[in-house]
């Protein structure tokens, strides 16, 4: 899970690293307390604010009041701004970047630093790896960061973080070391454990939806391979199926190329019983105007492809969907499933297009574009 701004600096704080006087605006009637000059930060979950509104330097307090309104409610890319937070100005002489992150190359825990503040990425920042068993003892930084920097990964460690990061870390023209952003990312696997909860969301900053909710149940409790843990509500009219995470990525890319407009993301992966393929295709298929459905994956090697395309067919038989589906799918037992859908199409009218190994996952992606919109194969 992605914090705002303003709760990553909530956990900051805990630990205690020091931040610039706030406060979190909702509201737009609400009695400012903090005095000109002050910045205005839209509370959203994308990057690169300043670059889009985002941030408001507010030096003459008879203006605050038309800012805060016209930064409440705008969009800043592509999200709506429904909080800001307003923050006193800090007069600032060096700034400096400061996270701690996993690395997949090192298996490990890393520790970034360099030059900071806008364009941080576009500057030079070494990175350090992190003895998970020994922890972080303050190297690799000035002797003025240590301090800050230890704090920062016991906000790492504490709160069970994939990224705690600091950019700015700033020092002030009086010698304070201050965090003045903040962006933290939690692992939600170990949310059970986590005393400090956080509302809810998906990755796109809204409150997730009924459906999202509905399919993150389907594996509560039962570890037979996974089925819905991963689903995303989108604009589109193709409900998607895919199987594996860089495979159902690809396939989204191939989609969206081919000019198709997915519904939804979703993956299943490992090998999980027929159960919970249909639970996911009933939540899958229950969305209004779709217009085709794609169920989509590689060659598997443990998973029963009998068994998942069996529960994606109870599924089907629940919702009723009459529309054009594809299924490019292969591994165990996936004649017999070929062969059993053929069979059930004909008897109960499925418009099933079926595609094996010999097929490219991506190449049937125009399949599914071409029937759900009718546009004419080549």
């Amino acid at each position: 899970m992605l914090l705002y701004e303003f709760e990553g600096k909530k956990l900051f704080k805990s630990c205690g690293i020091e931040i610039p006087n706030s406060q979190l605006i909702e509201p737009p009637d609400e009695e400012i307390k903090i005095k000109a000059p002050l910045v205005l930060k839209a509370q959203v979950l994308s990057g690169k604010r300043a670059d889009s509104g985002g941030i408001v330097v507010v030096d003459d307090e008879s203006k605050l009041k038309v800012s805060v309104l016209a930064l409440l409610g705008s969009s800043v890319n592509g999200e709506k701004v429904e909080k800001i937070l307003v923050e006193e100005m800090v007069e600032i002489d060096k700034e400096y970047y400061l996270s701690f992150s996993y690395s997949t190359e090192n298996r490990g825990p890393v520790m970034s630093f360099g030059e900071g503040g806008t364009g941080a990425e576009g500057k030079e920042i070494k990175i350090y790896p992190v003895d998970i068993l020994e922890g972080y003892k303050g190297e690799n930084v000035s002797d003025s960061l240590k301090e800050t920097a230890k704090k920062l990964w016991e906000v790492f460690i504490k709160y069970d973080c994939e990224l705690a990061e600091i950019n700015p870390l700033v020092v002030t023209k009086d010698g304070k070391i201050m965090a003045l952003d903040a962006k933290v990312i939690l692992d939600d696997d170990a949310n059970f454990r986590r005393e400090e909860k956080f509302p809810e969301r998906n990755l796109f900053g809204r409150p997730p939806t009924e459906a999202e909710i509905e399919a993150r149940k389907i594996d509560e409790g039962d570890h037979r391979g996974t089925s819905g843990s991963v689903y995303w509500d989108l604009d589109g009219d193709i409900a998607v199926i895919a199987a594996g995470g860089g495979g159902s990525v690809v396939c989204m890319d191939a989609l969206i190329a081919y000019g198709g407009k997915p519904a939804n993301y979703t993956e299943h992966s490992g090998n999980p019983p027929r159960e919970k393929l249909k639970k996911l295709t009933e939540i899958v298929l229950a969305k209004q105007g779709l217009k085709g459905c794609w169920f989509v994956g590689g060659t598997a090697n443990f998973t029963d492809i009998y068994e998942t395309l069996m529960g994606f067919v109870e599924g089907l038989r629940e919702v009723k969907f009459k529309g054009p589906i594809v299924i490019r799918r292969s591994g165990p037992n996936d004649k017999k499933a070929f062969d059993e859908l053929k069979i059930i199409g004909e008897k109960e009218g499925f418009d099933f297009h079926i595609f094996g190994r010999e097929t490219p996952m991506t190449a049937t992606a125009k399949t599914i574009v071409d029937l759900a919109y009718g546009k004419e194969e080549k």
